[in-house]
């Protein structure tokens, strides 16, 4: 088993290309927002590529509550933003959400020809690495970044994850204090804590707070 990194839209497609599997890493916030609404009893995730595209996807799904942000603020007239603090607090039993966000719904559309597409981040980091060692797959942990340029809390992720993958984690060379102090510096948290956003970033920084894999299954995510 090969485990690589890479980042945004081109790594996906050359991970697509090799059909590795692939850990979509948005820590802040996609992926961990995902793993708590699934936490909270969503029962389908649907990514969708712009506020257009969840529109039209819709229309398949009359039922749905429509989650979404832009530069992390709630899309007017949207049932959620993209928090985890917000999914944490939400009854979603039974719900599918349609989901659009400025970098993690993107990537998961770019990734969708690979034969497994999984969220990972540190709330599920050992959950993820469990499950995908037992798929027989190369593996690309892709980093969604923010508006195509890299941040330090998706590379600092999937240095994680990575290391996870042959070492279960232990004496990874930075503890939970110095990896939440290091993403602190983040221009992500900088601009969650401008929303009035910064209590999400608990929960982004909670190493294996879920046992949860969200696994891509046609048009969206389910639980394994």
């Amino acid at each position: 088993m090969k485990v690589v990194i890479d980042h945004g839209i081109s790594g996906a497609t050359r991970a697509v290309a090799r059909q590795d599997a692939i850990i979509i890493v948005d820590t802040i916030r996609a992926s961990t927002t995902y793993v708590n609404a699934f936490g909270k009893g969503v029962n389908r995730i649907v990514p969708c590529s712009s506020r257009e595209d969840l529109t039209n996807r819709s229309e398949k799904y009359p039922d749905c509550v429509k989650s979404g942000e832009r530069q992390c603020k709630k899309i007017e007239g949207y049932d959620f933003g993209s928090s985890p603090k917000e999914m944490s607090l939400s009854n979603l039993d039974g719900k599918t959400m349609l989901s659009s966000t400025t970098n993690g719904s993107r990537m998961v559309v770019a990734s969708h020809d690979s034969p497994c597409v999984v969220m990972g981040s540190f709330c599920n980091a050992s959950a993820v690495v469990g499950y995908l060692k037992k798929q027989n797959l190369d593996v690309t942990i892709v980093c969604s970044g923010r508006l195509g340029e890299e941040v330090i809390e998706d590379n600092l992720c999937a240095e994680f994850l990575l290391w996870g993958f042959d070492n279960l984690f232990v004496d990874f060379r930075l503890n939970p204090k110095e990896i939440y102090a290091e993403c602190l510096e983040s221009p992500s948290y900088l601009m969650l804590k401008s929303a009035g956003l910064e209590d999400d970033f608990d929960f982004c920084m909670a190493i294996d707070s879920h046992s949860i894999v969200p696994i891509l299954d046609g048009d969206g995510f389910i639980l394994v």
